[in-house]
């Protein structure tokens, strides 16, 4: 990372802590911020991990960052809860179109063939598919 990117999720660690604002950025982009600038920060003879726990301890752009990853892997446990419960929604929706579609189905027609007609031409099945495509 170089020094405009470190400096850029600094400003996104205080914009959060500060103002308690969503992350944009990953656990994994501010976690490799907190790297970085412990190797920026080694004292001379000092290792890169040796720095990171000094700055862990002392330093408050350092507690920011830990602060943003913690907030970033939370809004992606969110995420992927919302994710997860859409996924559940859309089953349920396709399934209940499937079976209205087999029992709307006309004498020589497929399941396939109901549906496509029924997508055209029914209005609730129309909405029933664009909230199955959200």
């Amino acid at each position: 990372m170089n020094e405009d990117n470190l400096s850029n999720i600094l400003a996104e660690a205080d914009r959060v802590v500060s103002k308690g604002a969503r992350p944009t950025v990953t656990r994994d982009q501010a976690e490799s911020a907190m790297i970085d600038l412990a190797k920026a920060e080694a004292r001379p003879g000092e290792s890169p991990c040796v720095a990171f726990s000094r700055l862990c301890e002392e330093d408050a752009r350092m507690q920011k960052l830990y602060a943003l990853s913690e907030a970033a892997d939370m809004l992606a446990g969110e995420e992927a809860e919302q994710l997860a419960k859409r996924a559940t929604r859309n089953e349920r929706v396709w399934e209940l179109m499937v079976k209205g579609a087999h029992s709307n189905r006309r004498e020589g027609e497929t399941v396939e063939q109901a549906l496509d007609r029924m997508l055209r031409t029914d209005k609730t099945y129309q909405d029933a598919y664009a909230l199955y495509c959200e």
